[in-house]
């Protein structure tokens, strides 16, 4: 076959192939041709492309297996689009269903900061509202406190103005008794002086007799008033005197608090008064521990008087004492051990134990700060506001304040001297009794 041999499809395919082998004969050329010219060699254009007939079917199955692959990668680009189309759907609805949840949890969120807002602000209401009452209740005590020392005031000055007025109207009597012999004095020697300017006559010798008899007046000293006075009859020791006085018009009155016996430990000792007692392992008190009132696990004592109502204050002297434990509690707690000994239990204390005062609070106990430990403790008792707060008496510092809550039994005195502690806290726990 000559180099000018123009291709022919052959006779072995079918009509539809034929036509196809020359659309893919085309294909080939042009394949044929960028690929000389992308390798720099030229073409000149009466050249004829010869293809070996024996190659022709081989090329046409190439080409009829390259276009189905075509096809076929159509098909599966086409199929692998939806599929990548349908997983970013799916996956998109999947982000958008988690931006709703998340705009519904910032929601609810949004929703629980404005109620913690509303709460916070009813809560900052009602502690303003408490603080503005107790700045009332202040104020109301101390006007009676004014009304009181005005009340005295008015009292000593009263007094004061009654004396005064009562010496001065006793020496102005004493000034006009003198006045008035002054002015019957002067007349008299008006008189006389009259009488010397008179001519010489045997008449004027007789008046002058006569005169001289009724002119005979004489300045009777009346008698001296006593004008002077100590000042400590008014004023004195004024403040002491009033601080006194003042005792009528104190509440909470220093309540008279004293040791009930029968609700003491067999090993604690009462003073004959029971505003003492103390630690005395040696000598336990006999006869006495089948009371149902008694301590028999704590070295405990309860005070005589127990309270429901009203406003209530002592003092305990805790001098040179190194343990003890003082305060309030419900006159029906446990006899014998208690879980906690705390507020849970009914008793609201303070205690001292290795230097250090903490206040007996659940679950752990609460330290109490303090320059020092206190060498008398005041409790104050307001049944009315459920508080129970203790004081450092020497200063009446404020140590610390519990909240009782709704107490439906009465409440009581709570002393625990502790232990001896190796003979180091011998020294008794007393009930101090200021003297106003």
């Amino acid at each position: 076959m000559s180099s000018s041999q123009i291709f022919t499809p052959p006779d072995c395919l079918d009509p539809e192939a034929k036509s196809l082998s020359f659309y893919l004969l085309s294909l080939s050329l042009s394949l044929s041709l960028s690929l000389s010219l992308s390798q720099g060699r030229q073409i000149h254009k009466h050249t004829q492309l010869f293809i070996a007939p024996s190659l022709t079917c081989d090329v046409l199955r190439f080409c009829l297996l390259f276009l189905r692959s075509e096809e076929e990668t159509g098909m599966y680009d086409t199929h692998t689009k939806d599929t990548n189309n349908n997983c970013n759907k799916s996956l998109l609805n999947d982000q958008k269903e988690r931006l709703i949840q998340a705009i519904r949890r910032i929601k609810h969120e949004i929703d629980e900061c404005k109620e913690a807002a509303r709460d916070s602000y009813a809560e900052a209401v009602d502690v303003e509202g408490q603080f503005d009452e107790m700045e009332r209740e202040i104020r109301a005590e101390f006007q009676n406190l004014h009304r009181f020392l005005e009340e005295e005031e008015e009292r000593d000055v009263e007094r004061l103005m009654k004396e005064k007025n009562r010496r001065v109207k006793l020496l102005q009597d004493r000034e006009a008794k003198i006045s008035t012999q002054a002015r019957d004095l002067e007349r008299a020697i008006e008189t006389l002086n009259s009488k010397l300017k008179e001519e010489d006559s045997p008449k004027l010798l007789k008046e002058i007799k006569d005169l001289l008899k009724r002119c005979e007046v004489n300045f009777f000293r009346p008698a001296p008033v006593d004008s002077e006075f100590c000042s400590g009859q008014f004023v004195g020791p004024i403040q002491y005197r009033i601080w006194k006085h003042m005792r009528t018009s104190l509440y909470p009155d220093i309540s008279m608090v004293t040791f009930d016996p029968e609700t003491a430990h067999p090993l604690l000792r009462l003073s004959a008064g029971n505003t003492a007692v103390r630690f005395e392992e040696e000598t336990p008190l006999d006869g006495t521990s089948s009371s149902p009132k008694r301590f028999h696990y704590y070295y405990t004592v309860l005070g005589r008087q127990a309270f429901t109502h009203g406003r209530h204050y002592w003092e305990v002297d805790v001098q040179s004492k190194t343990a003890w434990r003082v305060g309030v509690a419900r006159d029906d707690i446990p006899r014998g051990a208690m879980d906690t000994s705390t507020e849970v239990d009914g008793l609201w204390t303070l205690t001292l134990r290795d230097g250090r005062v903490r206040a007996c609070t659940y679950p752990e106990a609460t330290a109490v700060r303090c320059a020092a430990p206190p060498t008398r403790l005041g409790v104050f008792l307001d049944c009315d506001r459920e508080e129970v707060c203790f004081y450092d008496a020497s200063t009446m510092a404020p140590l610390f304040c519990y909240a009782m809550g709704t107490v439906p039994v009465p409440v009581c005195p709570f002393f625990n001297p502790c232990d001896a502690d190796g003979g180091r806290n011998r020294a008794p726990l007393s009930i101090f009794r200021p003297a106003l």
